[in-house]
């Protein structure tokens, strides 16, 4: 401590002045983040969520909480990495159908050491890493601007990520992305839905068309949710032929493609405050949003909406936000005496501070609380249920609460934030129930 007090190199993070807190040292607008334990993850957590990001690493695992080896966040991550068994481990998953699976353990010490912080340079480096990861996410829609009209200013790390004043991304991560491209997994929404169905406290839930993919990220590849999402928005587009489908070549964009649609549409006019508030995006790894998605979907003349909900009041923006989605699955086709109501509905991109998922149903629990139900990028789906695609029988699992865990977030989770966005695809196409059928079957 006396170091850090009379010796840190800089502003210590450990010495209260004006506007910090007492507790921690740290201004008002952050808070302590930690790199999480798990081989390959490489996401920053904030502290007080690090427990249920690791339960849900531990939902890709097929381990009860009682099974879980990770329980104390108080331990270093370094210390905790050592004790983890990482989902990402090991070769063949079994997690992807997609040829592009996940990358061979390799080590980019060489690499790694001229883009990250080196974690074994001692306390004052490790502490300055921890406490200085994002802390918002980006706070505009479409067209946003200051008051008199001009442009946003660049924003920095708390919206677009500890890369934010990156030139271009190493050259490692660009080899690992070209390569091995994402980890894609098709026909998990019939999965879910015969979960879903054997599931005591779900009193009724709505799900998406069946054509979207499971979309999750690559070992080591860092915070690329945003491209991920647009991807899986994607696949839906492509297995349905959906509008799209032809701007798109019949296939799902890489991430380089996106970028370069994001700042083709930038070129064209649409949402061009995005370019000035990241400085583009090409060849980067700043974090992407709404917007850049809006942008990417319009320029290809693919109709898509966005909606923000923001309201300081504790679960206010969630209620509303919750009540727009389950609206917008009950527009669509389906039985409604049904416990699981299928829909041809696309997807929804999601977004909230830090992170994106994308919706892909919404569930009424039997105690009367909604829960949405997410494929969430930075998780990949267990073994235990992967095994089940694509199977005209009917399976059983053993708890299907637990297997449903990686899928729903409900209040738990929503209710640490008080700002959401939504980007729906607007077009329709009649639902046709031999198309679901076939589409189940695939």
């Amino acid at each position: 401590m006396h170091m850090e007090e009379a010796h840190a190199e800089g502003e210590s993070p450990f010495v209260v002045r004006d506007g910090a807190s007492a507790s921690t040292g740290v201004s008002a607008e952050q808070q302590d983040f930690a790199l999480c334990p798990v081989d390959g993850c490489e996401e920053h957590v904030v502290l007080a969520e690090l427990d249920d990001h690791l339960e849900l690493h531990n939902a890709e695992e097929d381990l009860t909480p009682n099974q879980a080896p990770v329980t104390d966040t108080r331990a270093s991550s370094r210390s905790r990495s050592n004790e983890y068994r990482s989902p990402y481990s090991g070769s063949g998953s079994g997690n992807s159908t997609s040829k592009e699976n996940m990358p061979p353990r390799k080590d980019h010490a060489a690499d790694h050491q001229a883009d990250d912080i080196n974690r074994e340079n001692g306390t004052v480096n490790r502490w300055k890493q921890i406490l200085s990861m994002p802390s918002a996410t980006r706070k505009r829609l479409e067209g946003a601007t200051a008051a008199n009209g001009v442009p946003k200013k660049r924003l920095g790390k708390s919206e677009l990520g500890r890369y934010a004043h990156e030139d271009v991304m190493p050259g490692w991560l660009v080899q690992l992305l070209k390569e091995k491209g994402q980890v894609s997994q098709s026909g998990m929404v019939p999965v879910l839905a015969q979960i879903l169905e054997q599931s005591k406290t779900t009193k009724y839930a709505y799900l998406c068309h069946p054509a979207v993919n499971h979309i999750s990220k690559l070992k080591r590849e860092g915070g690329f949710c945003g491209y991920r999402n647009i991807q899986m928005l994607s696949s839906y587009i492509v297995g349905r032929q959906a509008p799209g489908a032809a701007q798109l070549n019949g296939k799902i964009p890489t991430l380089f493609k996106i970028q370069d649609l994001i700042e083709n549409a930038w070129d064209r006019g649409i949402n061009t405050q995005g370019r000035i508030e990241t400085g583009g995006v090409r060849g980067t790894r700043k974090y992407i949003g709404t917007p850049e998605a809006q942008a990417l979907f319009l320029s290809l003349d693919i109709p898509c909406n966005a909606q923000g909900f923001k309201d300081p009041h504790p679960g206010t923006a969630e209620a509303q936000m919750l009540r727009h989605v389950e609206d917008y699955f009950m527009s669509g086709d389906f039985d409604p005496e049904a416990k699981v109501r299928k829909t041809s509905l696309p997807p929804i991109y999601f977004q909230h501070r830090g992170h994106s998922m994308t919706i892909v149903g919404i569930e009424k629990r039997a105690d009367g609380t909604r829960e949405l139900l997410v494929f969430d990028p930075m998780f990949h789906d267990s073994d235990s249920l992967v095994k089940h695609v694509g199977s005209r029988r009917e399976f059983k699992v053993k708890s299907p609460d637990s297997s449903l865990k990686l899928y729903r977030r409900g209040n738990k989770y929503l209710k640490r934030f008080h700002e959401f966005e939504l980007l729906k695809l607007t077009s329709r196409i009649p639902s046709d129930s031999r198309e679901q059928e076939e589409t189940l079957a695939s």
